[in-house]
């Protein structure tokens, strides 16, 4: 297996952008499928709004908060795990 070290620096940045673009995807996806009701019960949403931290009404569909149920934390680890985990093979494991 080649080392990362011997690869273009664009081909790493082509596959990190990659990763960025499809996790956006697979957020508005999980989104979703588990639906603004779901989203309301298993999430705390940030009340204070500043001018630093306003998203558009995309970032907002995909802003979940954080987690107050145990099935809130299992759709962060479901969503940070999958993004993490395919990430690291994208860039790190599968080959150039």
């Amino acid at each position: 297996m080649e080392s990362i070290n011997n690869v273009a620096p664009i081909l790493i940045c082509t596959r990190v952008m990659h990763l960025f673009i499809g996790s956006f995807f697979y957020i508005f996806l999980i989104a979703k499928l588990i639906g603004p009701v779901n989203k309301a019960n298993w999430f705390k949403r940030r009340k204070k709004y500043t001018f630093f931290n306003r998203r558009g009404s995309f970032g907002e569909y995909i802003n979940f908060g954080y987690p107050i149920t145990w099935q809130g934390c299992l759709v962060f680890l479901a969503i940070y795990g999958v993004i993490f985990g395919l990430g690291y093979w994208y860039i790190f494991m599968l080959a150039y």
